[in-house]
């Protein structure tokens, strides 16, 4: 027995749904991973203390283990790394989405694919940039006593993966009949 046109036309879309909900899955990791932690640094009692993409404060002195960085700078400073990523994260999320949904025989929407691959770029160099150099927490930690926590190597990676989503879209690999398709993608050899 044949297969029907509706299978086919699945079968045609499962590689752009598949990169869709990637790309939407990699802007959440970013949103998510404003909330960990982009600071670490070792305490003189032991243990270490991280201070997360909006300021707070966790581990270290029982006396400062909940605060909010920007709360205790009282005005003087304000340490939201993850302010950057949260917003291209949130905002490929429909990019992506449409990538996903985008119907059998109509090409992926090119300004949806640059939309993701600029909000791609922005979590990329902002997360390597931050995790190569941690800052200081607005001047409260000696030069080179932080390090990188969680939050901006997941930016980054994410970053990547929107720029990839992009560049499938913008190659045309995941057209319908592209000649530019690869084996297993609609239009493949």
């Amino acid at each position: 027995m044949g297969t029907s046109r509706l299978e086919r036309a699945d079968s045609r879309l499962a590689p752009r749904r598949m990169v869709g909900l990637i790309a939407a899955a990699a802007g959440a990791v970013m949103v998510v991973a404003s909330l960990l932690s982009w600071i670490t640094t070792p305490m003189e009692t032991g243990g270490r203390t991280a201070i997360s993409g909006w300021g707070e404060i966790t581990g270290g002195d029982p006396t400062i283990d909940g605060s909010n960085l920007n709360v205790l700078m009282s005005g003087f400073g304000s340490y939201r790394p993850g302010v950057p990523g949260l917003i291209a994260g949130a905002l490929a999320l429909t990019p992506a989405l449409i990538v996903a949904v985008t119907g059998a025989g109509h090409r992926p929407n090119r300004v949806a694919a640059g939309l993701l691959g600029l909000c791609g770029l922005v979590g990329a160099v902002w997360g390597i940039a931050r995790a190569i150099a941690p800052g200081d927490a607005v001047g409260v930690l000696p030069d080179g006593l932080a390090s990188a926590g969680w939050g901006p190597w997941l930016t980054a990676l994410a970053g990547l993966v929107l720029v990839a989503a992009s560049g499938a879209v913008l190659a045309g690999l995941l057209d319908p009949n592209s000649p530019n398709a690869g084996p297993g993608l609609p239009g493949g050899r």
